[in-house]
């Protein structure tokens, strides 16, 4: 085997690492939530998980059947496994109570899981980015299809997921408002504490403990050119212009860098759910004309989300006058 499908395996097995990761976390969720439409998403989402992790195994064994290769010659990327480590870790810090089945979750233990499943899914983008990335340049286009499918089914569910957030948002502060609710306020400061977190857990592999080492990229591979030479001031004006994947790959590069203070609290600001999926990747003309056709909730999603990144004039016009 090359170098290059020696890292390919490696990154192969982590991406299937993280996938079986969030397949256990949707089935300790699962057994704690109502019947309804957001049980319904998680049960697609996991089978989602289960399936990839049976392809991963499919192509793993056709690369390397004699057994997955213990170290990788020469000067390797480590950061799938250490992306892998933190997927697994976060899966299993699902609370007891939540696990065992001690009877169906409240609406703040809700908002609570619906956090870290999409914290725990991005990772997995994010893992699945890298592989994808090395396929590449392995010139391995089945395990490059296979691993561009697997995210694009990640992307899917954090905008799944991320749509949700604001519903269980919602509903746990009605249920914490409800006179019969014992300790009420308590939960309510709870609540508001787990949405102040919720940043901290969302897109990119950056926003959980241990950033993976040396980030997922190289500075040559960085999506703002000459990144080092840049003051920080000049890295703040270009932090708008890139698109969720871009920003968690430099928020993990400058935490495992320079980590100034600016540029990471910027990044955390500007990470979260586009409008719809692949929002970033559409030109101006695509957004406006499926603007259009947009519910109320998704064009102030759009308002919203442009003035806090691009600010295209042409897209705020046609967000407000779909709105007026």
């Amino acid at each position: 085997m090359t170098v290059a499908t020696d890292m390919l395996v490696q990154a192969l097995r982590e991406v299937r690492e993280a996938e079986a990761a969030l397949a256990g976390r949707f089935r300790a969720h699962i057994a704690v939530t109502p019947a309804g439409e957001y049980r319904e998403i998680m049960e697609r989402r996991m089978g989602d998980a289960r399936g990839h992790v049976y392809l991963l195994d499919e192509r793993l064994n056709s690369l390397n059947p004699r057994g997955l290769v213990q170290t990788v010659a020469g000067n390797v990327l480590r950061f799938t496994e250490q992306a892998a480590r933190l997927s697994l870790e976060t899966a299993r810090a699902v609370p007891n109570a939540l696990v065992w089945g001690r009877g169906t979750a409240t609406r703040q233990q809700m908002l609570r899981n619906a956090q870290d499943e999409y914290a725990v899914t991005a990772l997995g983008v994010a893992v699945c980015r890298a592989a994808e990335r090395i396929a590449e340049k392995a010139q391995d286009a089945i395990s490059s299809d296979l691993l561009r499918s697997i995210r694009h089914d990640g992307e899917e569910t954090l905008e799944e997921i991320g749509n949700s957030l604001e519903r269980h948002a919602e509903a746990a502060v009605l249920a914490a408002e409800r006179p019969a609710v014992v300790g009420a306020a308590r939960a309510l400061r709870e609540w508001s504490r787990w949405l102040r977190e919720t940043a901290e857990r969302m897109p990119g592999a950056d926003r959980l403990r241990g950033t993976p080492d040396g980030a997922l990229m190289s500075e040559a591979e960085l999506p703002i050119s000459d990144y080092r030479r840049l003051s920080a001031g000049m890295i703040l004006d270009r932090l708008p212009q890139l698109p969720q994947t871009d920003l968690a790959t430099v928020g993990a590069y400058e935490r495992s860098h320079a980590a100034r203070p600016t540029i990471l609290g910027r990044i955390a600001d500007l990470l979260g759910p586009e409008p719809w999926p692949g929002y970033d990747g559409m030109h101006e003309d695509e957004i406006r004309k499926r603007l259009g056709e947009a519910s109320e909730r998704v064009t102030r999603r759009v308002l919203d989300y442009e003035r806090r990144h691009q600010a295209r004039s042409t897209i705020l016009m046609a967000s407000a006058g779909v709105l007026a």
